[in-house]
């Protein structure tokens, strides 16, 4: 099997797995609510969640450089096939709960041996185009995944949508298991050992690494935000009706699928470096433009710029991540990249909370603004000490 056809076998993989917990995700506070959650009982299992992709990610992902490859991916397809069983089959708040901390863990596992698997698919001058053409499954399944859920909860309830994780794992799982190619199933820590050893510490002191962990932090928190509060702009402000809300909360990440593999084609003719820094700094300032829209066109229109200049800086800022995941092991390099990118997500709702309650809603999107525009810096500032460091320094490094 030749690495196109193990590419798209992946893509698949990866679609069908955000698929099946998309559609889980977004009922999944209402399915709480549905059993007699409330208060602590409701918010445990959303944030155990978070914290165990937060705490474990630079944990698994160092085993994942032991265990590496298609064996990697059986495994971590096996946790969710358990996970998607267990919502099936029990309504017990305490045993969700455990069952979401698993979810984590086997996302904490499954993305990093994913992305390593991917990026032996493509050659360095092409690893942008193949990063954001891979990228697609996921965006495309995430837009996808609350309308077949809102479907299948609307015709056969609950079980009926657990069920459908049910199958959308086995069927990942045997997409991996069938005729999985030999030559890889390696050890990513063989591979990497031979560069900088993988040691962790290195690994976080790299300045490179530093910069894509600041950018990444700034975004999620930018996407967190905007998920949890532009909702409440577009409709108490705004006076938008259901369907107009619909359209703009869903406007972004249908850009992004449909910009990703441009951007990617693009990232591997001009520098990568370049793009992340305009996708990223662009951004932050269309949030700062969010108080300001008077109507529905306006915010439409600028939540479509904000999907675009996303997408801008996906590829290139994937691309850059796999040169350090072939510095330090692409298990512990990814697995702390998407520790920071959770944390992302669980600071910037609880940092928005407290200002919107101390300085009204117009100041949450001026504080996602500024806080990415200062991640952004910091993104400059590290990228442009590394670049003009000694040579000999980086080596003995």
């Amino acid at each position: 099997m030749d690495a196109g056809n193990m590419f798209w076998r992946l893509f698949l993989i990866n679609f069908l797995i955000t698929l099946g917990f998309g559609i889980a995700d977004a009922f999944f506070s209402m399915y709480l609510f549905s059993l007699g959650a409330r208060g602590t009982l409701l918010a445990l299992p959303l944030v155990l969640y978070s914290l165990a992709k937060v705490f474990i990610g630079p944990l698994i992902g160092r085993w994942t450089d032991r265990v590496g490859g298609v064996e990697g991916v059986v495994m971590s397809l096996f946790l969710y096939l358990l996970v998607s069983v267990g919502y099936f089959l029990t309504d017990n708040l305490a045993s969700i709960t455990a069952l979401r901390i698993l979810q984590g863990v086997s996302c904490a596992m499954f993305r990093p041996i994913i992305f390593g698997l991917v990026g032996r698919c493509c050659s360095r001058g092409r690893r942008s185009t193949v990063m954001g053409t891979f990228d697609i499954s996921f965006y495309g399944a995430l837009s996808l995944g609350p309308v077949l859920g809102g479907i299948l909860k609307d015709h056969l309830g609950y079980r009926g949508v657990f069920a459908a994780i049910v199958a959308v794992c086995l069927v990942a799982l045997l997409v991996i298991i069938y005729r999985a190619p030999s030559q890889l199933r390696y050890t990513v820590k063989s591979e990497t050992a031979q560069a900088e050893g993988g040691e962790f510490r290195r690994l976080i002191c790299h300045r490179g690494l530093q910069g894509l962990l600041a950018f990444i932090f700034g975004r999620a928190c930018g996407i967190s935000l905007s998920a949890v509060f532009l909702p409440i702009v577009l409709s108490t402000q705004l006076g938008l009706t259901g369907t107009q809300t619909g359209m703009v909360m869903a406007a972004s990440t249908f850009v992004v699928a449909v910009a990703l593999r441009p951007a990617g084609l693009l990232a591997d003719k001009v520098p990568r470096k370049t793009l992340v820094v305009v996708g990223g700094t662009v951004v932050p300032l269309l949030y700062l433009l969010i108080p300001m829209m008077p109507g529905f066109s306006q915010v439409l229109m600028l939540v479509l710029g904000i999907g675009f200049f996303s997408a801008l800086s996906q590829p290139a800022s994937s691309a850059l991540l796999l040169e350090e995941g072939s510095r330090f092991g692409m298990g512990s390099t990814v697995g702390t990249f998407n520790s920071v990118l959770n944390l992302g997500f669980i600071s910037g709702p609880l940092l928005g909370v407290g200002i919107q309650q101390s300085c009204g809603l117009p100041a949450v999107f001026i504080v996602a603004g500024c806080l990415g525009l200062v991640t952004m810096a910091l993104f400059v500032v590290t990228m442009t000490a590394e670049a003009w460091r000694p040579k000999f320094v980086r080596e003995r490094k």
